[in-house]
């Protein structure tokens, strides 16, 4: 089992929404960037289970100005998607330009795997087309965006209900009420700042 100690926050429950997570503390002048690095977003990709571990050991592997290009790119669709999410979140008009660029991405994803026999009870299955390069992340995160955006009920896409904290999460809770990111960290937080609010 991969271990998933880290900077990564996983409270997203799914891997669109924990890429999003991966900007900490958006809500503030300097947010902290998880993904500084190529191998940083190699190391998120195979912990949030978007790539098998033996092909994350062959890119860690990769430096060059590909790679940083890669990165970037990742960047932007992580935004591009934190903006569509935004705009959910607060009833605005979906921003057209982000989907497009979105959807631009999942095309280029989708265009990057090739069908080939399955061992499986299929009787085919995806792959990566050959040769595989830095790009498959980027592509990897676009089909993880696509899944999200298209099959999972927008009403279960929430954001942590704390004034500090910009993280969102698919809520799985029975009664579909969950309001924070973590319990442990900002429910509690969130229940003593208005505790001492209330207080006389």
């Amino acid at each position: 089992m991969i271990d998933r100690a880290g900077p990564f926050d996983w409270s997203g429950g799914h891997p669109a929404l924990d890429l999003v997570n991966t900007l900490d503390e958006r809500p503030f002048s300097s947010p902290i960037e998880n993904l500084a690095t190529y191998a940083d977003l190699v190391r998120f990709a195979e912990l949030a289970k978007l790539i098998e571990p033996s092909l994350a050991q062959r890119l860690g592997k990769r430096t060059g100005p590909a790679c940083t290009r890669v990165a970037n790119q990742t960047w932007k669709l992580r935004e591009h998607l934190h903006a569509v999410l935004a705009a959910a979140h607060s009833g605005r008009p979906m921003p057209q330009t982000d989907l497009e660029a979105i959807g631009r991405a999942i095309q280029a994803a989708h265009s990057a795997r090739a069908l080939v026999l399955s061992t499986a009870p299929g009787l085919a299955m995806h792959r990566w087309s050959q040769p595989i390069g830095p790009e498959v992340l980027l592509h990897a995160c676009a089909l993880a965006i696509e899944h999200l955006l298209v099959d999972v009920d927008r009403k279960r896409i929430r954001k942590c209900g704390a004034t500090d904290c910009s993280v969102y999460f698919v809520d799985t809770s029975k009664g579909h009420r969950r309001q924070w990111c973590s319990m442990k960290n900002c429910g509690n937080r969130e229940k003593q700042r208005r505790w001492r609010s209330a207080a006389p």
